[in-house]
C-alpha cells in the first residue's frame, strides 16, 4: 500500500508541473525548445492556445493522481485505468517521438517514466488489493 501511495504522488507532482508550464511567457517556452534541439512552434494564437490547453489537460492529469493518492483503495477501477492509461502513454510518447524523428533523449525518458509508473501501479495494485 505504501509503495502505491509513493508511485501515484510522484505521477501527481509529474502531471501538476503542467499547470505551472502552462503559465510560462512565450519566450521561456521556446527557448526551452531551443534548449532541447527542436525547432520551436510558431507563435500563432492557435498553436499557443493548443499547447497551453494541453498542459493545463496535463494538470488536470495530475489532480486525477492526487485524488487516488489519497486514499487508493477506495478507487480499484481508477487505479487500473492509471496503469493501463500510463503504459499507453508511454507506447504513445515512444512512436510519436520516433515517427517524428526526436532527439532520442527527449521521449525515452517520458516513454520509459510512464510505462514503468504504470506497469509498478498494476502491480502494487495487486498487492495491496486482497481477493
Amino acid at each position: 500500500m505504501k509503495g502505491l501511495k509513493i508511485i501515484l504522488w510522484i505521477c501527481a507532482i509529474c502531471c501538476l508541473l503542467g499547470f505551472i508550464c502552462a503559465a510560462l511567457p512565450w519566450p521561456v517556452i521556446t527557448t526551452f525548445y531551443h534548449w532541447s534541439g527542436v525547432q520551436p512552434p510558431t507563435a500563432e494564437p492557435t498553436t499557443v492556445f493548443l499547447l497551453r490547453l494541453c498542459l493545463a489537460t496535463f494538470g488536470m492529469t495530475g489532480i486525477f493522481f492526487v485524488i487516488l493518492a489519497r486514499n487508493p483503495l477506495s478507487y480499484g477501477a481508477m487505479l487500473l485505468l492509471a496503469g493501463y492509461g500510463l503504459i499507453c502513454f508511454g507506447i504513445f510518447y515512444l512512436v510519436g517521438g520516433i515517427r517524428y524523428g526526436l532527439p532520442v533523449w527527449i521521449y525515452s525518458q517520458k516513454s520509459i517514466f510512464s510505462a514503468l509508473v504504470g506497469v509498478l501501479i498494476l502491480i502494487f495494485r495487486k498487492k495491496a488489493i486482497p481477493k
